[in-house]
């Protein structure tokens, strides 16, 4: 049965009775009560017409307020009436727009009306996505079943998130409800696997898809969204935070966790961004080492050397590129210096674990280049934004999308609304975490609970040597000796006060070994001289 109805209700001309049955649905309890209420007035007061009149009249008109007020909670509150009208919706946009055919058995009208048909088109529909399969196949509706998903979107009041052809339909799926999808801003989490926790089932995963965009206008909750993001961010790695507005992010400047990692003076953020440049760099040399040191054929992602990561968040970034740029001729720092360093780590970040995070109001031509732009994997915007702004965003894969902006939900202002997408796929309705209630939550005190994670200098204060250790059964293999020679050796080391360190051998161990049986079989010496003969000659 689930097979036979794979795609869903089919759009049929008897939907356009849907509002009707449901109505009737609704009001049949209380035309069942006016009925019996009439009977028992009619029985016990026989020939009084004008108050059975009265009392009819009265409960018909109750009713029917209140049916009409029951009627409309419930086609926005129950999941049956939700989807049958849904349904009527689609029946009603195919008539309206023409998608149907007319004929009669005989070729002739009837009683001067045509017979409607319609084309296979069918509504799936399940908890938070809904489906519309449009038949294909060279009907005369094909052209236009194939641009249609910007449409049914502000219809269904859903977010498309993109189309399927298999040739004998067009699907266009939608998600529903993104709402209940929200989190708090306490509950924003974050891991190397999955990445930034963003709301339930919509994660930044920065590993694979490197770097953040987001645009906020005024009100639109880009502030406490870049907050909701620390929250995460710093217990997994270090934050660095560049604030030219010097308003939501400097009070933060004297928490042990953030401690010389906020900045707000224009030189003094241009050179901490190129300071970062050179530290990925040292990163690198770091992780080259590491991996020769375990004899890798490749160069590995920062966590396989269980590096952290480094998150450069940039707050209001048109506002710091031009100050930058008004700089002085004698500043210590210039605006090519800066922005070479900012493409640099735009582009090798990935790897070495650097990821900006980039926030401003709009987007405009000239605020990104886009050597910038296109690096940046996951974009975002939160409230009011200009259609550039989408545009430049989303780019040509969702030039047929409405994007819209909601102001109210209900009664309830919205903050924090918007969209997210991965560059080059489709943009889908986003709720940013919401501000958590200050009774049990603020943002600074829990920042000031948190422990500070050093940069790689201090997590690695010596000489970083991951050595290779050998089992036993690689020694012997290797050396072509026997368990019993090899824990002689040992033992006459021991006597030679020449130790082995750690579990497993060393090469440096295994260089030893080769010395000694080479001494012993070049001179013909015992192992025990032939130890004594090795061991005096070491440092």
């Amino acid at each position: 049965m689930k097979r036979l109805f794979s795609k869903g209700h089919r759009v049929r001309n008897k939907d356009k009775l849907i509002p009707y049955w449901l109505a009737t649905i609704v009001a049949l309890p209380f035309l069942l009560i006016i009925g019996g209420v009439g009977f028992g007035l009619f029985v016990s007061l026989p020939n009084q017409w004008i108050i059975f009149g009265i009392v009819i009249f009265v409960l018909v008109l109750i009713s029917a307020i209140v049916v009409y007020r029951l009627y409309l909670i419930l086609l926005s509150k129950n999941k049956f009436f939700i989807h049958r009208y849904r349904e009527f919706l689609l029946w009603r946009f195919l008539f309206q727009n023409g998608f149907y055919f007319t004929k009669d058995s005989k070729g002739k009208p009837t009683n001067g009306k045509p017979r409607i048909n319609f084309p296979k088109v069918y509504l799936k529909q399940e908890k938070y996505t809904l489906s519309a399969s449009f038949q294909l196949e060279g009907i005369k509706f094909q052209e236009r079943f194939l641009s249609i998903g910007g449409q049914l979107e502000t219809m269904f009041s859903a977010d498309m998130m993109g189309s399927v052809d298999d040739k004998a339909f067009i699907t266009y799926n939608y998600a529903i409800d993104s709402i209940r999808g929200r989190i708090s801003a306490k509950d924003v989490t974050a891991t190397i696997a999955e990445g930034v926790k963003l709301s339930e089932g919509v994660y930044w995963d920065f590993v694979h898809d490197p770097h953040l965009l987001i645009a906020g206008g005024t009100g639109g909750g880009k502030t406490v969204f870049l907050r909701s993001l620390l929250v995460a961010l710093l217990r997994l790695g270090r934050v660095e935070i560049l604030d030219p507005k010097q308003a939501d992010f400097v009070s933060l400047k004297d928490l042990n966790v953030l401690k010389g990692r906020v900045t707000w003076e224009t030189e003094e953020m241009a050179q901490r961004l190129i300071d970062l440049n050179h530290q990925m760099d040292e990163r690198y040399e770091l992780m080259r080492k590491i991996s020769n040191e375990r004899k890798e054929k490749e160069l590995g992602a920062f966590y396989k050397y269980d590096l952290k990561p480094l998150f450069i968040m940039i707050d209001e970034f048109p506002s710091l590129v031009s100050a930058v740029e008004d700089l002085p001729q004698n500043a210590s720092v210039h605006y090519m210096e800066f922005m070479s360093a900012l493409k640099q780590l735009d582009l090798k970040g990935r790897q070495a674990g650097f990821y900006l995070i980039i926030a401003t109001q709009n987007v405009k031509a000239d605020d990104l280049p886009s050597t910038i732009k296109d690096n940046m994997m996951l974009r975002i915007t939160l409230g009011r934004v200009s259609s550039f702004t989408y545009a430049t965003l989303f780019g040509e894969e969702n030039k047929d999308k409405k994007f819209k902006y909601v102001e109210k939900i209900g009664a309830n202002r919205i903050f924090g609304r918007g969209y997210y997408g991965i560059f080059g796929g489709p943009a889908k309705e986003f709720f940013a975490p919401l501000l958590p209630d200050s009774k049990d939550f603020d943002f600074y005190t829990d920042f000031e609970s948190l422990p500070r994670i050093e940069d790689e200098k201090n997590q690695f204060p010596a000489e970083v040597v991951e050595e290779k250790r050998y089992l036993q059964a690689d020694v012997l293999e290797k050396l072509e000796i026997t368990r019993s020679t090899l824990k002689k050796i040992e033992s006459l080391l021991k006597e030679n006060l020449y130790s082995l360190e750690g579990n497993g051998y060393s090469e440096k161990e295994l260089d030893v070994f080769r010395k000694i049986l080479a001494e012993a079989e070049e001179t013909g010496h015992t192992l025990r001289d032939s130890v004594s003969d090795v061991v005096s000659t070491l440092d």
